[in-house]
């Protein structure tokens, strides 16, 4: 068994009469420390991938299990935790505190990360030491990006 398993796994909308299978029958394996990526045409259901890995979604039929762990048949409790400790997302929008800076942007994975990495650390892995004490709107999108991945990490 990999890393992350997605075994036959489904996920289904529906609104009103319609059903919209975003995710049909979705099955791979995952080793730990591999590069992955995940591509499709707009529509595909990356994202609905993404959600579900991410435990923000789950899945209409199938298994999900990382680590060891189904996280498919967990509760909202184990679900949290898992999302704080196990998972980091960059999502496609920053959401960056806007009266924050970039320093205290990445320390706020601190207040729920249970064993978290240095902040500063992080900024400087990802080129930012000099922008510290920022704010977002001080910085470019793609420094903005940066802070985001760092506070994953």
């Amino acid at each position: 068994m990999g890393f992350i398993t997605f075994e036959n796994v489904d996920r289904e909308y529906h609104i009103g009469d319609n059903v919209i299978k975003a995710v049909d029958g979705i099955n791979f394996k995952l080793e730990q420390g591999t590069f992955n990526v995940i591509l499709g045409q707009s529509g595909a259901g990356k994202t609905t991938l993404l959600n579900l890995l991410g435990g923000m979604d789950s899945p209409t039929a199938g298994r999900i299990v990382v680590n060891g762990k189904e996280i498919s048949s967990m509760s909202e409790h184990e679900l949290t935790d898992y999302r704080r400790t196990q998972i980091g997302f960059v999502f496609q929008f920053y959401n960056l505190v806007p009266n924050l800076t970039a320093l205290e942007n990445v320390q706020l994975a601190e207040e729920i990360c249970p064993d978290p990495l240095d902040a500063r650390e992080m900024l400087q892995r990802v080129g930012l030491e000099k922008r510290l004490d920022n704010f977002p709107s001080q910085m470019s999108g793609g420094e903005q990006q940066r802070v985001s991945i760092a506070r994953a990490l």
